[in-house]
């Protein structure tokens, strides 16, 4: 986990994204705020709020353009984020977590990219949809598929990365369930940016950590990705069961009032932010919680 090459991958990863925002904030301070449609609909990250979000979506924006010029698709991105996912697995199964982080930072990237060259390029398609919304989920289950593999002989650890996975499931579940009950749902906390975020910044901690000339066991190496997974799991399973139990309340209530010929309560829609409204049959069956311009889960 210390490896020159891991540790080296870090660094720069540090240094990168230092740069971005820095760069970021001159131009806002210079031209003026900035805001993207994507950035908007999500919520803000705790402690630092939309700032880094908003400057990865500056950074992307000219590559967006360049691969629209290529020609590139959509579709041939979003397929590269699996590509990039599946590195980042391998690299975490076989403990090069600074590989791993830096594979699955272009992932995230290239799940990002295919939303701005669609809309640029103006071929947004159910197809695409459908897609982006498969993918999504395998790259999550990736990462830390890659991390439960580097732990299997640590029972604890291995449990909890099993949690932590179960529990991102579970959010995009309970969005799905109470779209198609028609309960307005507020914003949940561990959503997908959230959760890779949360992912990725401590998978980068870990090499830097592994670096320092001590000799520490491989729990307190591992110990942001434990927390990490930690966070994922009880926060996300946790706010799902609550969202569901909220929803089939209401649900049950509706029902009541229904059947004893009373006027039903009105309930209001849940907010799609997709572009185009996927039937829930469709919705269940690709696992989709739309929050960018494909269907995306939150």
């Amino acid at each position: 986990m210390g490896s020159d090459i891991d540790t080296a991958a870090s660094v720069a990863l540090c240094v990168t994204l230092a740069a971005i925002l820095a760069a970021f904030a001159v131009v806002s301070l210079v031209s003026g705020p900035r805001s993207f449609e994507r950035v908007d609909r999500e919520a803000p990250l705790p402690l630092v709020g939309k700032a880094p979000m908003e400057a990865m979506y500056a950074a992307i924006g000219p590559v967006a353009r360049i691969l629209v010029a290529l020609g590139v698709s959509a579709n041939t991105i979003t397929v590269a984020s699996l590509v990039f996912a599946a590195c980042a697995a391998v690299s975490f199964g076989l403990g090069h977590f600074g590989l791993g982080t830096a594979f699955g930072v272009v992932a995230a990237m290239a799940d990002a990219l295919d939303g701005l060259v669609a809309r640029q390029s103006g071929t947004a398609s159910r197809f695409g949809q459908v897609l982006d919304t498969m993918i999504d989920r395998y790259v999550e289950a990736l990462f830390i598929g890659g991390i439960a593999v580097f732990v299997r002989n640590d029972w604890v650890l291995l449990s909890l990365a099993l949690a932590a996975l179960v529990g991102g499931y579970m959010v995009s579940y309970a969005s799905s369930v109470l779209r198609e009950l028609q309960v307005s749902d507020v914003r949940a906390p561990m959503r997908r940016v959230e959760r890779l975020t949360c992912l990725l910044v401590a998978t980068l901690l870990v090499p830097l950590i592994a670096s320092a000339k001590f000799a520490l066991s491989v729990r307190v190496e591992l110990a942001p990705v434990v927390v990490a997974l930690a966070l994922i799991a009880v926060v996300g399973n946790v706010s799902a069961l609550r969202r569901l139990m909220r929803g089939a309340r209401i649900a049950a209530r509706a029902g009541k009032t229904a059947n004893s010929g009373g006027s039903a309560p009105i309930i209001t829609p849940v907010p799609s932010s997709s572009q185009v409204q996927v039937p829930v049959c469709q919705a269940i069956e690709a696992s989709s919680h739309s929050t960018s311009k494909r269907l995306r889960h939150p």
